[in-house]
């Protein structure tokens, strides 16, 4: 089992939370890893205070910073998220994941924790809905891969859902890091050839 922290779920874990906190906690290996719960991120870049709902540290591999909603219903479009039964329904959840996964990493980066280079990954879990709700495809555009998203049916396969997430975020950096140095370089990518 992984090392969790607290060793219990917080009293006050909303639904998803503790759905997401047990999921963790009955994996049976990966005693390597640890999971935090709930967060609290005073030094955070961008307001006063913010939380991590999960920070899951895989030794050798990255870090997972979770965000974990339980809507009833999820609409995304034209950038603008809803989620229904939550205390702020329009509240785009992978702008809260990025400001708890930013505030981890600069702190840890300050503290000699970490060199920079570290894998980070995000993922937001939808733990009350599945990827049917969206027609088998997740809504995805310029702001966030459909592999950052979990669903209801990942909360079974927790240890999966993780390793997955940590591989694309992998796969994609591995990719597309090396092609550009500066962002004039990224500007410039792939137009030489162009007619514009």
């Amino acid at each position: 089992m992984p090392r969790m922290i607290p060793s219990t779920s917080r009293h006050n874990a909303n639904r998803s939370e503790r759905r997401v906190y047990n999921a963790f906690e009955g994996i049976m290996d990966r005693p390597d890893w640890t999971v935090i719960h709930s967060l609290p991120i005073r030094q955070h870049i961008g307001k006063e205070m913010g939380e991590a709902d999960f920070v899951v540290v895989v030794p050798g591999k990255g870090i997972v910073v979770i965000e974990t909603k339980s809507p009833k219903q999820v609409d995304y479009g034209d950038g603008v998220w809803t989620l229904d039964r939550t205390p702020q329904p329009h509240k785009n959840p992978f702008t809260q994941v990025d400001g708890a996964l930013g505030s981890i990493r600069a702190y840890l980066r300050r503290e000699g924790v970490i060199t920079g280079n570290e894998p980070f990954a995000r993922l937001v879990w939808l733990t009350s809905i599945g990827r049917h709700h969206f027609g088998g495809r997740a809504p995805s555009d310029l702001s966030f891969f459909e592999w950052e998203l979990a669903w209801a049916d990942d909360v079974s396969h927790p240890t999966r859902t993780i390793e997955r997430v940590l591989e694309n975020h992998a796969a994609w950096h591995s990719e597309h890091l090396d092609w550009a140095e500066t962002p004039e370089d990224a500007a410039g990518a792939g137009c030489e050839n162009s007619s514009l």
